[in-house]
C-alpha cells in the first residue's frame, strides 16, 4: 500500500494541462483510465456513470466549434459590464479543440418516481449523489492519467452550449457531468497557488 506521503506527492504533482502536443493516446492507456473511473466510490455503490471517448482529432475540433458557437449566442445576452469576460470563457471552453482525446463523462439522472424526495429540496441532483460520483471517477481519471504521463483538465464551461447534448447524442436517461481534455503535455504548467488550511477549515463544536 502506498503511503500518505506518496499520495500526496502525486497530488501535488498533477496539473490541469490546456496545451497537448501532437502525439496519439494509446488504446491501453484509455482502457486503464477508465479502468480507475470504475473503482469510483459511488452513492450506494450506483455507478452511475457512463463514459463517451472521442479520439478522432477532426470530431473534436468540430465539437469545439459549435460548443464556441453556443457559447457566443448565450453570452451574448450577458450585460455589457459582463461581457467583457466573455471572450475568456469561450476560450476556456474550447481549449480542448486541440486535444488528442475528449472524455465526456455523464452521470444518470434521477428516476421520475423519486421525485416527490426531491420536491422542495435545494440542489437535488448533488442529494441525489449521482453527479459527486461522476465527479469522483473523474478525479480518478486525473490522477491516473498523471501516473501515465498525461495531462488533462476537466471543463464545465462547454456545458453553456445549450445544443451539446443533442451534438453528442448522449443517451436518455443521462446528463453530462463535464468533459475531460486529455493527451500530452504541450510544455511545463506552472504551479498554481492555493488557500491555506486556515483559510478554508474549521474544527466546529456545535
Amino acid at each position: 500500500m502506498i503511503t500518505y506521503d506518496q499520495l500526496l506527492e502525486l497530488m501535488l504533482s498533477r496539473r490541469s494541462v490546456r496545451r497537448f502536443d501532437e502525439r496519439a493516446v494509446s488504446r491501453e492507456d484509455l482502457d486503464r483510465l477508465l479502468e480507475a473511473a470504475r473503482w469510483a466510490p459511488s452513492n450506494h455503490n450506483r455507478q452511475p456513470w457512463r463514459f463517451m471517448v472521442l479520439d478522432d482529432r477532426a470530431q473534436i475540433r468540430e465539437l469545439a466549434e459549435q460548443v464556441r458557437l453556443g457559447m457566443e449566442r448565450k453570452l451574448q445576452a450577458l450585460p455589457e459590464v459582463a461581457a467583457v469576460h466573455a471572450a475568456g470563457l469561450v476560450q476556456y471552453g474550447t481549449f480542448f479543440s486541440a486535444a488528442p482525446v475528449l472524455i465526456v463523462a455523464m452521470h444518470k439522472l434521477p428516476i421520475a418516481a423519486a421525485a416527490p424526495l426531491w420536491d422542495g429540496t435545494r440542489n437535488p441532483e448533488l442529494v441525489s449523489g449521482e453527479p459527486l460520483s461522476v465527479a469522483m471517477a473523474m478525479q480518478n481519471i486525473l490522477l491516473a492519467a498523471h501516473t501515465l504521463g498525461l495531462g488533462a483538465c476537466v471543463m464545465t464551461a462547454p456545458l453553456l452550449a445549450d445544443d451539446l447534448t443533442t451534438l453528442l447524442q448522449v443517451p436518455p436517461g443521462f446528463a453530462i457531468t463535464g468533459l475531460i481534455a486529455l493527451g500530452y503535455a504541450d510544455g511545463a504548467v506552472s504551479i498554481p497557488r492555493r488557500k491555506s488550511l486556515a483559510h478554508i477549515a474549521e474544527f466546529a463544536n456545535l
